[in-house]
């Protein structure tokens, strides 16, 4: 009510926000905060206020216009300011109560992500193998130039071992990728995004394992 009657009464009166400011001496940005109602001003400049719109405290507090102007009483006036501060603080408490439950609740689910995107990373480096590998090599030409690379894994595309040119690890970084399929999608495309070929063979072998 309060910073909605400020800003009333300043535009009834030609003011802006600056020239307002001006006359009272406080920056643009406090009579912003005081029409927003983030915050209010106290006894002394509200009278000040008054006193520049030409209305009575009271009117500025909201009260219905008074034919006689009266002096107004300092204790109530207070009163009044401290109920305000208090709605205020009460409103600023409740925000921060709720900025921090909003933080606690993305906090929570980027941890649950990360903990099932980790769980799911172990279940997959430890589901058994039946031991049935296969082998895919790859042979890439790049400016003139051949490299060829293998990979070795397991029916659930778990990297088992992988090696070749030196040229392959260095551009690619191989031994990040656990996944068969990204690694060699990887190197993939690397060759065709600069120009050049890539061609996979793939072979079927047995560990030997039970």
């Amino acid at each position: 009510m309060l910073g909605e009657n400020i800003k009333s009464f300043r535009k009834r009166n030609g003011y802006s926000q600056e020239t307002l400011a001006q006359q009272l001496n406080v920056v643009r940005q406090t009579v912003s905060k005081w029409e927003k109602g983030i915050s209010v001003p106290d006894a002394d400049m509200l009278t000040k206020i008054a006193e520049l719109f030409d209305v009575t405290v009271e009117e500025l507090l909201g009260a219905e216009p008074k034919e006689n102007r009266e002096a107004a009483n300092m204790n109530e006036i207070a009163t009044q300011l401290a109920i305000l501060n208090e709605q205020l603080a009460n409103q600023s408490r409740r925000r921060r109560t709720i900025i921090r439950r909003a933080a606690f609740g993305i906090f929570a689910v980027i941890a649950l992500v990360v903990f099932i995107y980790i769980a799911s990373l172990i279940a997959f480096m430890y589901i058994p193998s039946s031991g049935e590998t296969k082998t895919s090599e790859l042979l890439c030409t790049l400016d003139g130039e051949e490299y060829i690379y293998s990979i070795t894994y397991d029916e659930q595309y778990r990297i088992i071992s992988a090696g070749g040119d030196a040229f392959v690890d260095d551009h690619v970084q191989t031994e990040q990728y656990y996944d068969a399929n990204i690694l060699m999608a990887q190197i993939e495309d690397y060759f065709t995004d600069r120009g050049g070929t890539c061609q996979r063979t793939d072979q079927t072998g047995n560990t030997g394992q039970q």
